[in-house]
């Protein structure tokens, strides 16, 4: 007899759409059936016409706890991360104090973290311009892998990464086989562009100050760095559609090299900033609609291998905000799976399949937990997501549970409610934190 069944509904994986019954035991997946062939349960939950996707993986997220948590803290980032269908999580190594460069800090985060998570989390570890020897130490406490700036950070305790530390990095992974997530823009010419356009008034001019060709440069040298060492590196927040060709030639040499984009790149453009100004203020910046458009088309063809959220809100972000002092970071950990599927499947028509790949199967792999979860398959962790493809909903202060209320996505109607999450079988929010640290 399982513990719950979960009934009637269409499950969601890489492979396409089925009718298929679940049956959980001991937080496993321990039964898929046709409807009505599944058997016994001693708790039945019927999910008529909803989509069941396998619970997302957001590999970018900055929870900002440990000494910076005015804006956002575990247990409100994790349960807006469950609310929206995302059951793990993997925290980045800046905007929390100290930054997660060594093993100590690595050890005060998790602490922080124990007891605090509604969702499953993973953290990342730092690469910085002088801290090589610390590598080792930090993966032998479970870290996924490395975060790397190629540009300023941002914080005096992340400086960025030289060429030459970068590349020892990299041949370093290459033989213990884990990953480096790398922010992809060229420190020089962000520097040259912010200063001659300092002062302007218009937002349009953030995306000057950061411009496409500083993307560009960025992911060609890591895509060489790539091919040259060996190792798996994933580029992060990737805002421009030209950067995927670049990736797709690197792969074609043989480069093991990843790449993500983030809900706020397929929903906006620079269009939009006369209505969202401070809000829609990224690191890279969102660029014009047509790059928008192209950056769906790559999606759908499955040049983009992870969607993430890069969650990284402020306590007192506002519209009115000047250009160059307004913190540049979005808070939308809740907000991926509603985009994809509002945008995505309902306005573009991309199959639902896709979200499931990009949103849980893609980044197991990237964090090597594929063999517990990523799909809605037999034996493999009962996380899961229960969507109304038929409901739509208002985001308003209510619906939205991250600490800080001030989302670019506040108030913006999206098609497909995420009604229920699973962790390991269990639903997740309620007082109670079931959250687990999973180590590579």
């Amino acid at each position: 007899m399982y513990d719950l069944a979960i009934e009637k509904g269409y499950v969601i994986t890489a492979a396409g759409k089925r009718r298929l019954d679940i049956g959980i035991s001991n937080g496993i997946i321990a039964g898929l059936s046709m409807p009505g062939m599944l058997g016994a349960a001693k708790e039945s939950v019927q999910v008529p016409g909803r989509y069941i996707f396998p619970g997302g993986i957001d590999v970018h997220v900055h929870m900002d706890d440990l000494g910076a948590d005015e804006p956002e803290d575990w247990r409100h980032g994790s349960m807006a991360a469950a609310a929206g269908g995302i059951t793990t999580v993997a925290d980045m190594p800046i905007d929390n104090v100290p930054a997660t460069v060594d093993r100590r800090s690595l050890q005060m985060k998790l602490m922080r973290i124990k007891g605090n998570s509604f969702t499953d989390y993973m953290v990342w570890g730092g690469l910085t311009a002088d801290n090589l020897d610390a590598v080792m130490p930090m993966l032998s406490e479970g870290a996924a892998g490395l975060k790397a700036f190629l540009c300023d950070s941002g914080a005096e305790d992340f400086p960025r990464v030289s060429d030459p530390v970068l590349l020892e990095a990299m041949r370093l992974a290459a033989k213990e086989n884990f990953p480096i997530v790398i922010h992809a823009e060229n420190e020089e010419i962000n520097n040259y562009y912010s200063k001659k356009l300092k002062g302007r008034l218009r937002w349009e001019d953030w995306s000057r100050m950061h411009p496409e060709e500083s993307e560009l440069e960025a992911v060609a040298r890591c895509a060489l760095f790539a091919r040259i060492t060996g190792a798996g590196v994933h580029i992060a927040h990737i805002s421009s559609a030209k950067s995927i060709a670049l990736i797709q030639e690197a792969r074609r040499q043989g480069a093991r090299i990843t790449c993500e984009t983030c809900p706020h790149y397929l929903m906006f453009s620079e269009e939009d900033y006369p209505d969202k100004g401070a809000m829609l203020k990224c690191a890279p910046p969102v660029r014009g609609m047509r790059n928008r458009d192209a950056l769906w088309e790559e999606l759908k063809c499955g040049h983009i291998d992870i969607i993430s959220s890069d969650h990284s809100p402020s306590a007192d972000k506002s519209v009115t905000d000047a250009v160059d002092r307004a913190w540049a970071g979005i808070s939308g950990v809740q907000f991926t799976l509603p985009v994809l599927f509002s945008e995505g499947c309902c306005k573009r028509k991309m199959p639902p399949e896709r979200i499931a790949e990009v949103l849980s199967l893609r980044p197991a792999e990237l964090l090597g937990i594929d063999k517990s979860k990523g799909s809605i398959e037999l034996g493999k962790d009962a996380d899961l997501a229960v969507l109304n493809p038929e409901k739509q909903t208002i985001y308003d202060e209510n619906q939205i549970k991250t600490k800080v209320k001030n989302s670019v996505y506040k108030d913006m109607c999206l098609q497909g409610t995420v009604e229920r999450t699973f962790l390991r079988g269990a639903e997740a929010g309620g007082s109670k934190p079931r959250g687990r640290y999973i180590c590579r």
